[in-house]
């Protein structure tokens, strides 16, 4: 059978949990800065000592865009699958299936440049961050323009 949690990782923890109240998320500023883009918003929630730690352990408490008021969060981004291309709506579907600009290029017989400049329009049109957003796309909206 184990015991607590022990060395300074799990007082830290500890400290952590007592510092917090009921529903609230509190992490280490080094937390915020690492998930900079998740999607998580942080706001300055004062410092605790830990024995173990020269200087105070400064914190955060931190709130997803799903927990913001409606007001606060962002506009979700409509991608509107008829601004593909019959062409760009073969390339994202092969995106989809995980080949490679060359492996496409092969199947459709175009040119690797030409399936890389697709891939390219097709992120731009539809406000894509990648080749795996895109993936989803096409996963999200079958028929002409996915699998």
């Amino acid at each position: 059978m184990r015991g607590p949690p022990v060395g300074m990782t799990a007082r830290v923890a500890m400290q952590l949990a007592a510092h917090a109240g009921p529903g609230d998320i509190i992490a280490s500023r080094l937390i915020a800065d690492l998930a900079a883009g998740s999607g998580l918003h942080f706001t300055d929630a004062g410092r605790i000592s830990v024995d173990e730690l020269e200087e105070p352990l400064a914190l955060v408490h931190a709130t997803s865009e799903q927990h913001l008021e409606p007001a606060c969060r962002p506009k979700p981004r409509v991608a509107e699958p008829a601004a593909l291309t019959a062409r760009e709506s073969e390339v994202v579907s092969l995106v989809a299936d995980g080949k490679s600009n060359a492996a496409i290029a092969a199947e459709l017989r175009l040119s690797e440049h030409t399936v890389k400049r697709h891939v390219a329009n097709i992120l731009l049109k539809l406000d894509l961050p990648s080749r795996a957003a895109a993936a989803a796309f096409s996963a999200r909206h079958p028929g002409p323009h996915g699998p």
